[in-house]
């Protein structure tokens, strides 16, 4: 039993004390996000080889601007070789081939295109 004029401290659990411990940083964090001015995301422009060399800022100084672009993949085989590929035996190349398409189409998808059929006969 308790002394007289003392309260029971009651025990935290592990969650109350981790969320006690990272209280202060929490609030920091929201307070930083609240006071920061959301970014408008424009799409990046692309610039020309000559431009890209050298460009003039607001105050006449000559600089360097990066070039942001994203090129075309094309794939070294159509549509048709790859799923005919698909369906090769594992130990054959062309089905390598065509694996390493698909996951090029998932990785980078808009910027993959098959190769016109035409021009690899």
């Amino acid at each position: 039993m308790p002394a007289l004029g003392k309260e029971i401290e009651r025990q935290l659990t592990p969650d109350e004390m981790a969320l006690k411990e990272i209280q202060g940083y929490i609030d920091r964090v929201e307070h930083q996000a609240e006071t920061q001015q959301p970014q408008i995301n424009q799409p990046q422009q692309t610039v020309s080889a000559a431009q890209a060399n050298q460009a003039v800022d607001h105050k006449g100084m000559v600089g360097t601007v990066p070039v942001v672009g994203a090129k075309k993949i094309m794939l070294p085989i159509d549509q048709k070789e790859l799923e005919s590929g698909l369906k090769q035996n594992i130990l054959e190349g062309v089905r390598w081939l065509s694996e390493w398409c698909v996951m090029m189409i998932k990785k980078y998808p808009g910027r993959v295109f098959y190769m016109p059929q035409n021009t690899n006969k």
